[in-house]
């Protein structure tokens, strides 16, 4: 087989494998992107809003998802956020920012159903759009 082949043979091979993993065959029970850099934090949040909101329909088995961004930072800010979700059950989770890698949620957090996420997604929303679709803690 002539290497030409075998190359075509292989990215042939290697797209196949990158379109399953995109159509969900192939998440776990993390979904962790980085979406790139922003000109600001809130144009950030609106994009990470609107990818996770993706992301839960990509792979509607995971448990965790992180959605993270850089933008231009003062001397307060490290220029890295991330939305986060953790789900709680198979329709809903506790949603909230995440100001260091793997740190856990701070400050306000949101227990919302997965068709809320959608909701703020589609209004183009950030994190405090969550507030009028907080669910009743137990």
């Amino acid at each position: 087989m002539s290497i030409s082949r075998l190359s075509l043979k292989l990215a042939v091979s290697f797209a196949l494998c990158l379109s399953l993993s995109s159509c969900g065959f192939f998440c776990s029970s993390q979904s962790r992107v980085s979406i790139g850099k922003f000109d600001s934090k809130e144009n950030g949040a609106r994009a990470a809003v609107r990818r996770l909101a993706e992301e839960i329909h990509r792979c509607p088995e995971a448990k965790d998802y992180r959605i993270s961004w850089n933008f231009p930072s003062g001397p307060e800010e490290r220029g890295w956020l991330a939305v986060k979700y953790v789900r709680q059950d198979n329709a809903s989770g506790v949603v909230g920012y995440e100001y260091d890698p793997d740190s856990g949620m701070r400050q306000d957090t949101y227990l919302v159903d997965n068709d809320a996420i959608d909701r703020v997604a589609n209004e183009g929303g950030t994190l405090n759009d969550f507030a009028k679709y907080q669910k009743k803690k137990n």
